[in-house]
Order: C-alpha cells, then structure tokens, then sequence
C-alpha cells in the first residue's frame, strides 16, 4: 500500500510542476454495477472513498444501461465495472478509456473479449485468491493433510491447473478431477474422498453453487474429510475454514488503482487482492478431530509467509 500511495503522490507532484491544473486531474469517473447488492455497494463506497480524496465524483450506474449512458462512457476518464455481468458490457461496447473491473473471477476476465487491446488502459483487481496464497494456507493450517482434492469444471480448468503446481511445489499431493455437468460432479466426489482428503472448493458456479453446496458438505463430511471455502458463507454452511476477500478490501485496492489511473494514463497490471481474510469453524475442526488455530493467527502466519522480513 505505501509504494503504490508513493507512486501516486510522485506521479501527480510531476504534472503539477508540468503546470496541469488540480480541476483537469478530477476526470469523471463512471461506476458500472452488475445489479443492486449489498457487495457491489460495500465495494463502491470503499472505491469512492479513494476517489474523493483526490477530488473525484464518480457516478454509478447500473445494468442494463440506456443508450445515452453507453454513448457518453467514452468521454469520462475511467469506467469501473463491478461483476462479471457489468464487466463483459463494458468490454462489449469497447469505449475508448480507462477501464477497471472489479469483483470478478480472474477467469471471467481472462475471457473478456478486450483486455488485451491496451495492458495499460484495461485491468482488474480479481475477487478470487491467487493459487499460491490458496496452497500456502493448507500447509500452514493442516500440516498433517497432504491430499487435495480439486473438483473442476470449465470454467475453472486454468485455475485447477494452477492450484496443482503450486500444491506440487509445496510437495502436497494434489488430486484433480474434472466434471463437465453438475451430475459429473459427486462421482467425483466419491473418487476423490476415498482416501483421506482436503476438499479445496473453486470459484465455479457450474459446480460449487447454492444447489450444490450442501450435498458437497454432506459428502465430504460423511469421508471424514474438511472442505475449505473461498467465502465465509461457505463456512456458516459447514466448511473448516475459508480464504477471501472483503468486498471493501478489494474495491479500496481499486480505488488506488483508480487513482494512478486518472493521474497516469495507465492502470496498475492486473492482480489479485492483496488484503484477506480467513473465517474458521471451530465446531467442524471438532467434529473431524482436528487441531485448527485461530483465524488471526493463521491471518498473520500466512501474512509472514508473504512478507518474509
């Protein structure tokens, strides 16, 4: 945080001795949103924040929009767009401007059909964790698990390839098992549970979803084996433990990217979020005869394992 609010504060000390004027930095800002909820809004109002304090005013729209306000997004000076839906509009209609997406899988924005025209006009701050942080967190918390089970489906193949070299560079024992259908997905289950398991779910609504879920818990827990959430309402439903972001985390690190942005001309490349969090359940870690340390403790040990000094 303090090298990205330096590299702000350099680049806008450099224009001002360049003679730009403070009112030409307050280019209008757009807020795309994918539909009302309160994540977009928790999101919007942290990215907001970062905004005012440079002077912006951002307006926020929501989907689907009219064609006067696709018309005019080409001439504000960044589009910010919350979810997948608002970001593949956006990408659709291809406005000649800075343009952040937030709150989406890194998958969904791989397969935005513009982010390649200008690395440094289009970028993302992702809402998934990167593998590497994923993988850590199993070896920190559950040093005595070395299996896991990776169910994935097509849209999330990259990212199960992904999670299994760095399990492997961990020298855990990754299991990798793929389901095109939903109906694919509890054969899986029952291959992958037969021996003594880490249940690693994925960001893939085709599989992981409301109508899975519990059934998912259900299985997992019947083989004895925990399932690790990438959300704390995976761990109310029954998960040991689950690693993710707020959506105020990741819309404030957008909004300093925002900020570089509008003083720059170019947007940071994209990342994934770079605050975290991790919800336990204590009456699971129980229930399975397992030894699970306090979310804070396993916060700060994974935060070292980041940062070495």
């Amino acid at each position: 945080m303090r090298l990205i609010r330096r590299a702000f504060v350099v680049t806008l000390l450099a224009l001002l001795a360049c003679g730009v004027p403070l009112h030409a930095l307050a280019a209008s800002v757009v807020l795309v949103m994918s539909e009302e909820s309160a994540a977009f809004s928790e999101a919007a109002e942290a990215l907001t924040t970062e905004l005012r304090n440079a002077g912006h005013r951002p307006q926020t729209l929501m989907l689907p929009l009219r064609a006067e306000d696709a018309a005019a997004l080409g001439n504000t000076g960044l589009v910010v767009t919350f979810g997948t839906r608002a970001a593949q509009t956006i990408a659709n209609l291809a406005p000649r401007t800075l343009i952040l997406h937030t709150l989406l899988p890194r998958s969904a924005y791989e397969r935005l059909s513009n982010r390649g025209d200008d690395t440094r006009r289009v970028s993302a701050v992702f809402i998934d964790q990167p593998a590497s942080r994923q993988i850590e967190l199993l070896r920190i918390a559950l040093p005595d698990w070395p299996r896991v089970g990776l169910v994935v489906g097509r849209e999330s193949t990259e990212l199960g390839s992904r999670l299994q070299a760095s399990a492997r560079d961990k020298r855990l024992r990754p299991v990798l098992e793929y389901a095109s259908e939903e109906s694919d997905l509890y054969p899986a289950l029952q291959r992958m549970l037969a021996e003594p398991t880490v249940l690693l779910a994925v960001p893939d609504t085709q599989l992981f979803n409301n109508r899975t879920i519990s059934n998912i818990l259900l299985t997992a827990y019947h083989h004895r084996s925990p399932v690790i959430g990438f959300s704390p309402a995976y761990v109310k439903a029954g998960a040991l433990f689950a690693l993710y972001s707020t959506p105020a985390q990741i819309g404030q690190q957008a909004g300093e990217a925002a900020r570089i942005g509008l003083v720059s001309g170019s947007l940071p490349p994209p990342t994934a979020p770079r605050q975290f969090r991790i919800s336990t359940n204590t009456y699971v870690a129980r229930s399975l005869g397992i030894t699970l340390e306090d979310a804070n403790v396993l916060r700060e040990r994974l935060e070292r394992a980041e940062n070495p000094p």
